[in-house]
Parts: structure tokens; sequence; C-alpha cells
């Protein structure tokens, strides 16, 4: 698997989305098996885990903003609690956040302010529920960066001197407020967190042109490594349609050896959670429903359709999940931020307003067990 290859996947598989109009979903029913002619032998497999603590919310940025997007109704709503606040001057505590600079552990939100005059920077949090601001930890050196783990929190400090400037990584644990650094063997000063799973911190340089992944500690260094060095990993790869489009097959690679396993073909945008994988179809074209016609006349049409499929990573139970009328574009490729709570996972979707412009506008929040889900509304 080449490196485009291998960015390709990081992006589609990671589990930001936006907000508008509300519906109730129906749950899901069979569908055919799988096209697989010979199930993967599941032995081995290794579940997506996110390390997530489930609370009420998703959590996203939106335009230099906090949105929270209720699970069970899909309200959707600023997270500063200010209603004379236009969340966009310097005065609104979560203007100018920034994926790398906010996280969240259930219903808590953590986030880094500097101050504009030393840069030192400081650690809050935010109770969704109850809008109450705490300073959880303060820093000598510049805080950047913060990412959850289940009930730890790993910030990123750099430090700075006349002729040079260093950065370190630590856990904070909001249990115990406890702080443990990192080894700093296998972590270069050029190196950034792209995410955290399986137990695993997947790193890349300031490129993304190499891959690594590390334990939870810094050590156990893995070289090219995006997080499967103790399971099955996937790819998606393309193939040539007899009605001229390009379709993606999604295969498996058992336990890091040669052998691939078919488990999807014609497969749209998917994410992998827990021990599932949500996916769209890529339709035909003459399946597909026009959803816009543009200023030209010109037909714009759904590839996805509204169905919805889950599967076993194995290739076993395939069936539909839930079928929505709304549009779907895709899933979020923001991988610190996978957009899921508990057993609730997010899909962008939206519309064409007048001058075909598409607005990704709304996020289904659908469970992944049963397929009822939400659509977020104000």
């Amino acid at each position: 698997m080449n490196d485009t290859m291998k960015k390709i996947l990081i992006i589609i598989i990671a589990l930001t989305f936006v907000i508008s109009a509300y519906s109730c979903g129906t749950v899901g029913t069979d569908t055919e098996a799988t096209e697989n002619d010979e199930a993967m032998d599941p032995i081995g497999f290794l579940p997506y885990k996110y390390g997530i603590v489930p609370g009420d919310y998703i959590f996203s940025a939106d335009s230099g903003s906090l949105l929270k997007y209720n699970v069970h109704d899909g309200k959707t709503s600023h997270l500063c609690p200010d209603p004379f606040c236009n969340h966009e001057n310097e005065n609104c505590q979560f203007t100018g956040l920034l994926s790398r600079s906010f996280a969240s552990i259930g219903n808590t939100v953590y986030y880094i302010r500097q101050d504009k005059i030393t840069g030192k920077g400081t650690l809050f949090s935010f109770d969704a529920d109850t809008a109450e601001t705490k300073i959880v930890y303060a820093c000598q050196g510049k805080l950047t960066n913060v990412y959850s783990y289940e009930y730890r929190l790993l910030l990123r400090v750099t430090e700075s001197s006349d002729s040079s400037a260093s950065s370190y990584y630590f856990w904070y644990d909001t249990k115990t407020n406890k702080t443990d650094e990192l080894d700093a063997r296998y972590i270069p000063g050029n190196s950034y967190i792209e995410e955290i799973r399986n137990d695993r911190i997947i790193w890349s340089t300031l490129n993304s042109d190499e891959y690594y992944s590390t334990d939870l500690n810094g050590g156990d260094y893995k070289e090219h490594d995006y997080g499967y060095a103790y399971g099955n990993y996937y790819t998606l790869e393309p193939e040539n349609a007899e009605d001229g489009r390009t379709v993606y097959s999604l295969y498996a690679t058992i336990n890091n050896k040669n052998e691939k396993k078919l488990i999807l073909k014609d497969v749209g945008p998917c994410i992998f959670y827990e021990n599932k994988i949500v996916y769209f179809k890529s339709l035909p074209y003459n399946e597909r429903k026009t959803v816009h016609i543009d200023e030209n006349g010109r037909s714009i049409k759904s590839p996805y359709g509204g169905d919805v499929y889950v599967v076993n990573p194995d290739g076993t139970d395939n069936h539909l999940l839930l079928h929505t009328e709304e549009y779907l574009i895709g899933m979020t490729s923001d991988s610190l931020h996978p957009q899921i709570c508990g057993d609730y996972f997010g899909i962008i979707a939206g519309h064409f307003e007048e001058g075909d412009n598409l607005l990704e506008d709304k996020l289904i929040i659908a469970n992944i067990n049963t397929g009822e889900f939400v659509v977020t509304h104000e």
C-alpha cells in the first residue's frame, strides 16, 4: 500500500459536522448477506477503541466556535452560554479554538487559552450541563495541544529560549490530577498526533509524510504503523465499474500478513467504530436520484442514496441500518474528534441552496445498534 493510499485510508476511516432540521428515523431491517464468497476468519480482529467516555453530546468546532449536538433529540447550540455573545469576538471563551486545542470527556469540554503577553497556557474545563468553568492546569510553558483518551488528557507544551525551542507531552489524569510525562525517545520535535485509538498513539511528521505509532507511554515504537500493529488493517482499493465509475472495494489484511480478504464491494464513505463498520454504497449511475437541478439545467444526483449499512469487521451480518430522505454527503475526516458518543455516531448531510451552493449543514446522529436517528436542528 503506497503512502497516498495510506493517507486516504486514514482520512476515510476516521469516524465535524454542522446543523439544522429535526427528523425521527426507523429501525434498520435485514438485507442480503455480504457479497463475500468466503467470510474472513475473525480470530485476531482488533476492535476500534477510541477511548471516548460517553455523554449526552457530540462536540464540534465550527467557524472558530464550539457547538454541542444533543444525541437524544438533535438540538444544536453554541457551547458558550452567554445569550448576548455573537461567538466571534475575543471575549467569547470558545472563539478561535482549533481541532487540537480542545477535547471532551463525557459532558465536559477541556480547552486551552494562552496569555497574549506571556504566552503561557492554561487548561480550562467547561461542564456542558451546568455551564461551570474551572481552571484545570496552569503551565509555565506554551500549552498548545490537548487530546483525550478515556479519563486522561494528553497535553503538549512548548518551551522557548533565546536560541531554541523544545516540546514535550504529558498525561493529565482528570480523576486523580496526577501527571505523567511521555517517553521522548521516539517523539522528534516535528511530530504531531494524528489520533489515539486501540491504546496506541498514531504520530505523523510535520509534512505528514511518515507515520508511526507508540504505546500510550511513548514507548513500543512501531515504524510505518497506523495503529494496526496488533490486529487486522483495512484498505480501500479502486476498481473500474462497467458503467465507467471508479468504485472501491474494502479488503482486510489478516494480522499484518500478506493474505487479503474481500469485505465489501462498491463501498462509499465508511467509518470503523468498536466492532462494526458503517458505510454507504456507491450506486450505479442509473440508480441515482436527482437531488438538485443547477443553474445550467444539469441534474445533480446523489451517489449514495439514503441508505446506511452496517457490517461486522469479518464481513458477516451485512444489513441496512437506516434509511433517510436527507442528502448524504459523507463521514467526518477529523480523526481527533470522530463524532462518536456511546452508541451514537454522526453522518454529514446537507442541501443545495440558490446559486448551486452545497451546504453541509446537518448532522444525522444515529444509534449504531438500533438504526434510530435524529437530524440536528437549532
